[in-house]
């Protein structure tokens, strides 16, 4: 049976209701308030609000958190992370297999770079690989086509079911807001239908935050806001164990030194929009550049288990290849 707030000595029913108008609907919120916040939101003084904090911190403390060792957590890592591979085995070989449940994947490149490719790519793999459905968040009209995936699925000899695949359009998204509400949404259609979801894709993430912070000052603002979107989406991943895939818009680097800094950094001459925040948020960083007429470059740029690393491939009407594959026919 799990922790309630009533559980904590001296809440009641009238007092979670408070604490439920402010925001605070779980044990472990209330452990971590300050006893000044907690009193304003009361009414009570402060040694009645430190004593309930330290009621719910001890609850905290003895029936929610718990410590693993590091064999623990490799154990778990092996037993429930899912690979999705992405149609270039070069590019999975580095990445172990391919695009990894429990974690939030951004894919960063200009356009034409290929970002969109390989998340229908993504898309038909989670289905015929995993037996998992898929859900798509399109932020910029035009750019979820049907018929793509079926020729990707048609191409490996997967008859594709486009019924297993949620999308929510662009016509809805039309601020962050809206795109959060998304997460929400598609949330709230897995609990009622009972949908296992092993892929979420955000394409552009970076589209209706360029659009709707359009000035310098309005860059705290921003990065607030793709932070409380980036936590959103990692609890999504955990909860799920879900492939959170997000495509994320680059700006351009007047200054040359400046863009041999982005290179030695990022493996790209623009920088990835959306600051650092939205860096720190992304488990693994992937920065993509078409360098031919007919190939592309993925680079690996930031993750906590694979060094900075670059992959060559292709976009084929069959769907995403590696170079010597398709060089051979």
């Amino acid at each position: 049976m799990g922790v309630s707030l009533t559980d904590v000595k001296g809440i009641g029913p009238a007092t979670v209701e408070k604490l439920e108008k402010a925001g605070i609907k779980s044990v472990e919120q209330l452990a971590t308030l300050r006893k000044e916040e907690l009193s304003k939101i009361l009414g009570v003084n402060l040694k009645q609000a430190g004593d309930i904090i330290q009621s719910a911190k001890q609850l905290a403390l003895d029936q929610l958190l718990e410590v693993y060792t590091a064999e623990d957590i490799k154990r778990y890592r092996q037993e429930n992370i899912k690979r999705i591979p992405t149609g270039c085995s070069a590019l999975d070989s580095v990445l172990k297999g391919g695009i990894p449940t429990m974690s939030i994947t951004v894919l960063f490149g200009e356009y034409a770079s290929g970002k969109t490719q390989l998340c229908k790519q993504l898309v038909v793999n989670c289905l015929k690989q995993l037996g998992r459905k898929a859900a798509w968040i399109e932020t910029e009209p035009g750019t979820f086509i049907p018929e793509r995936l079926e020729e990707m699925a048609s191409a490996i000899g997967y008859q594709l079911d486009l019924n297993d695949i949620i999308v929510v359009p662009a016509r809805l998204i039309g601020t962050p807001y809206n795109l959060f509400l998304a997460y929400e949404m598609i949330e709230h259609k897995m609990q009622k239908l009972g949908l296992d979801v092993g892929l979420l894709v955000v394409d552009s993430f970076s589209a209706p935050f360029r659009k709707h912070y359009t000035g310098r000052e309005q860059l705290p603002d921003r990065s607030a806001e793709i932070s409380r979107h980036m936590g959103k989406l990692d609890i999504l991943a955990s909860k799920y164990n879900m492939a959170i895939v997000l495509t994320g818009q680059v700006g351009d680097i007047p200054d040359a030194g400046s863009q041999l800094h982005a290179v030695v950094k990022t493996g790209h001459r623009k920088n990835p929009v959306g600051g650092n925040v939205f860096l720190h948020s992304g488990t693994y960083l992937i920065s993509l550049i078409k360098t031919k007429t007919d190939e592309w470059e993925a680079c690996v740029f930031d993750a906590p288990d694979i060094p900075m690393t670059k992959v060559q491939f292709r976009i084929t009407r069959e769907g995403i290849r590696d170079v010597s594959r398709t060089r051979a026919r």
